[in-house]
């Protein structure tokens, strides 16, 4: 029935003198007398898949609701969530993110804390002065995203004091705001106690999930507060305002450098119109570089930071030591076993590693 299999990029040519050509690896094509059938061939990773079994979980237990947020926050599987291995050791050919795009500078190694890192572009080893390794994404403190979240772990300027609510980006909870209507600007930001440590001269990116009420919608900039030594404000960089969407949640970013005397520093949102209608803020995170996908700092992957950005099309692997972070997708729905009245818990879980592309 085949008469061709073929792993890509490469043309592939059918019998009938057809071509087929793909730029992305690991697709395979194979032509079949009613046309071709298109499928990925990850072969050469290491991918695994994981049983999941929540049976010590009981209910009214914080694992439970945590459990119960996330399946939630994922759509029941549509979209990717992340599994923390609990043994350090070492791993080898680690994909790192997505294929390289010619601009994008950080990736995610997926290791928590990793040490003894080599990174491969293409499979080739990259030299130590190519690249920086970060131990975490997210460099803010965990406290802030606990269950429930501690509103007074933040400050607003111009708002009512933030209010914690179980509607939540992150899969745990958010923060609700509602602005004094009168003044021209709300301000929300971490407090300096939960500060992030920065290096000056060195790039960060701020990100802060959005979710406006209004049906006329707001905008609002993403920037970054930079502090020295002792905390004293030095400066703000703000992005462009853009409008934030009604009823759904977007996160934004924005990219600086630390400016001189740069000590530590803080993502923070501005609206610069006034408004008493509310609006919620989550996925508070400050990241090096340019990486702006948001992580519980606690179980936040390392980043590699190249110097220059890897060409276009250049997968990036890595060898490193540390408690592996797995990217997975989990199987679709959610069956729940009831062992007694008031006692609940979810059955064995299906999730399987996933590559980007």
């Amino acid at each position: 029935m085949a008469d061709i299999a073929h792993t890509v990029p490469a043309i592939v040519t059918a019998k009938d003198g057809s071509t087929f050509g793909f730029e992305r690896p690991g697709l395979q094509v194979t032509q079949f007398d009613a046309g071709p059938m298109r499928s990925r061939d990850w072969l050469g990773y290491n991918l695994r898949t994981y049983d999941l079994d929540p049976s010590l979980w009981q209910s009214g237990t914080t694992a439970l609701h945590q459990w119960s947020a996330f399946w939630h926050h994922i759509g029941g599987g549509s979209e990717c969530g992340y599994i923390v291995e609990p043994t350090s050791e070492t791993h080898r050919d680690l994909v790192c993110g997505g294929l390289g795009d010619a601009a994008l500078t950080t990736f995610p190694i997926p290791v928590v804390s990793p040490s003894s890192v080599t990174v491969f572009v293409d499979g080739v080893p990259q030299e130590a002065a190519a690249y920086t390794v970060h131990a975490v994404a997210n460099l803010l403190g965990s406290d802030i995203y606990a269950v429930p979240a501690d509103a007074g772990d933040f400050v607003t300027v111009n708002g009512t004091d933030a209010v914690v609510t179980g509607v939540a980006r992150d899969g745990l909870s958010c923060l609700k705001i509602t602005p004094d209507g009168t003044s021209s600007t709300l301000r929300v930001f971490p407090a300096t106690t939960g500060k992030a440590t920065v290096s000056v001269g060195e790039e960060y990116t701020a990100i802060i999930a959005v979710m406006e009420t209004k049906s006329s919608a707001r905008s609002f900039q993403v920037g970054i507060r930079w502090y020295d030594s002792g905390t004293s404000l030095l400066s703000s960089s703000l992005a462009s305002a853009s409008a934030a969407t009604v009823g759904n949640w977007t996160i934004y970013s924005h990219t600086a450098t630390a400016v001189a005397s740069s000590a530590y520093a803080l993502p923070v949102i501005e609206e610069a119109n006034a408004s008493a209608d509310a609006v919620y803020f989550d996925c508070f995170a400050l990241c090096p570089g340019d990486y702006t996908r948001w992580h519980l700092p606690s179980q936040s992957p390392g980043l590699i930071e190249f110097a220059a950005a890897p060409a276009a099309g250049a997968r990036i692997t890595a060898t490193a030591t540390g408690k592996r972070v797995s990217r997975c997708r989990f199987e679709p729905g959610s069956s729940w076993r009831v062992s007694s009245a008031g006692h609940a818990a979810s059955r064995s879980i299906r999730a399987v590693e996933v590559i980007e592309v």
